[in-house]
């Protein structure tokens, strides 16, 4: 089982290095769950608090986005302000923010970046890949971002960061929040 895990994460890092070059717009999320599909349950401990979070916590209360990254990857990184903004402008109204990271390095390294970039959401290692392959499917570049309702349904996915003017992030989440506000 190990050597599936690493070959796993051999593709998704290749994949991940592969699309650097490719704009965001054209990406494919290269992910098993698709939009409209019940999001997959998880486990996972945040590697700052130790706590154990589980996407079911949230079911009926909250929107959650899930941000796939790892620690070599510089989009995620240099996206990270970006999120932090988007969590604290969001967060007051029923949004959380999920990062899942994939192993790559030590925990240490995870922290460390964490604290550099003042992340102020749930930072959830993954270290055996069963969310992000097993239960995801992901398969392809990161960083992937997916948003899903308070239904528990995947409803947008984005790979890469937006370019200047172009985050939808805003939008998708506002309009899921109305949506959860009407009980749709």
């Amino acid at each position: 089982m190990r050597g599936r895990c690493r070959t796993a994460l051999v593709l998704v890092l290749v994949a991940a290095m592969a699309s650097a070059a490719v704009p965001a717009v054209a990406q494919d999320t290269a992910m098993r769950i698709k939009i409209g599909e019940k999001a997959p349950n998880f486990k996972l401990k945040d590697v700052m608090t130790g706590k154990v979070v589980t996407l079911s916590e949230f079911a009926g209360k909250k929107v959650v986005m899930l941000e796939f990254w790892t620690v070599w990857c510089d989009i995620c990184k240099r996206e990270m302000p970006n999120l932090v903004k988007l969590y604290s402008l969001w967060k007051g109204r029923g949004f959380e923010l999920l990062s899942i990271v994939l192993p790559s390095g030590n925990v240490e390294d995870i922290r460390k970046i964490v604290r550099e970039h003042k992340v102020n959401y749930g930072v959830l290692l993954d270290a055996d890949l069963s969310v992000s392959t097993k239960s995801y499917g992901l398969a392809g570049p990161i960083p992937l971002k997916v948003v899903i309702d308070s239904k528990g349904i995947v409803r947008y996915t984005h790979v890469g960061d937006y370019p200047p003017g172009e985050d939808e992030l805003p939008f998708v989440i506002e309009d899921l929040l109305k949506e959860m506000e009407k009980g749709k």
